[in-house]
């Protein structure tokens, strides 16, 4: 059984559309699922397209069909992937500061602020150095940190004078914004808006197991996933936030006597897990339906579509 992921989106507001190619049908090694999606980015393991329902799905290179791996060495493809990779992205967050990026990791790391001979210093690096919106975002953090009634440079300086140049380490869990000129600043989760928070969190706790276990590739594929959805984002407001398992059963398929069918499942209440697209095989919807309940409990049945040829 092949897995998929899938980046789930519900949202319809209107939007710019993904700066990709038309799109093409995607087909399975075994020539068995098909769809149809335009090529947004990918890397060496993984392909990110996106549906006409703005869904993002994630699929794996060596479950694809090899036309389809040919066509990703192409120059259209290569160009189109860098096309979205590629582009500025603009983040306002809660405190009203737009940041200008692209967002391309999580990140779990310390920032030290001292005061000393009067100047203020961020990991050794005098704040007024800092771009502007990094020096309007440490007064952010330490009031969110130290719950300060203001998060301006006064209360910062003010606060400051009170460590007695003592220097205070806070520990950040965030996303990681590249700039421009290739610089890499961590913003952390707590300064993001609600709707953003929701595109940007789902993976973080997946990323940083793999990085508790050592498993590199794992942690990497997370933030190419990140890198892609926060890319994907910027340019369709439609593409929204979960990640959930397209689970794919080839192998009972009987030519001529069942068809495979993709079944939509959403936990139940009270379930805190993502929602499912399984493809099962069966005679006819009904029988879809009931195998991938039976495959998934915990869950209830949405939408189904018939996607074998």
């Amino acid at each position: 059984m092949k897995k998929l992921v899938v980046l789930v989106t519900y949202c319809a507001v209107a939007c710019h559309t993904l700066p990709v190619i038309a799109a093409r049908v995607w087909t399975d090694s075994r020539g068995a699922y098909t769809l149809e999606a335009d090529l947004v980015m990918f890397n060496d393991a993984t392909v990110i397209l996106q549906r006409g329902d703005h869904e993002l799905v994630a699929i794996p290179i060596d479950a694809l069909s090899e036309e389809d791996r040919d066509y990703l060495e192409s120059s259209d493809a290569i160009s189109a992937a860098k096309q979205t990779s590629e582009a500025a992205q603009t983040w306002v967050l809660n405190n009203g500061v737009e940041v200008t990026g692209r967002i391309v990791d999580y990140t779990a790391r310390d920032v030290t602020l001292q005061r000393r001979r009067r100047r203020i210093y961020v990991n050794d690096r005098v704040l007024e150095n800092l771009p502007t919106f990094y020096q309007e975002l440490v007064p952010a953090i330490v009031a969110h940190v130290e719950q300060l009634p203001q998060a301006d440079r006064r209360s910062l300086e003010a606060w400051l004078v009170r460590q007695r140049a003592q220097p205070r380490t806070f520990h950040l869990e965030g996303v990681i914004l590249e700039t421009e000129n290739g610089d890499e600043y961590a913003i952390p989760f707590f300064l993001f808006n609600d709707d953003d928070l929701k595109l940007l969190h789902p993976g973080w706790d997946d990323w940083e197991a793999a990085w508790g276990r050592d498993d590199v590739n794992a942690a990497h594929e997370w933030a190419f996933l990140l890198e892609s959805l926060a890319a994907a984002r910027y340019h369709d407001r439609r593409v929204q936030r979960e990640i959930a398992m397209l689970q794919l059963k080839l192998q009972a398929v009987d030519v001529g006597l069942t068809s495979l069918w993709e079944v939509t499942l959403y936990p139940l209440p009270g379930q805190h897990l993502p929602p499912q697209w399984v493809v099962v095989p069966g005679r006819d919807s009904r029988q879809a339906t009931d195998t991938a309940l039976q495959m998934n409990p915990g869950f209830a049945a949405g939408p189904v579509r018939r996607v074998s040829r």
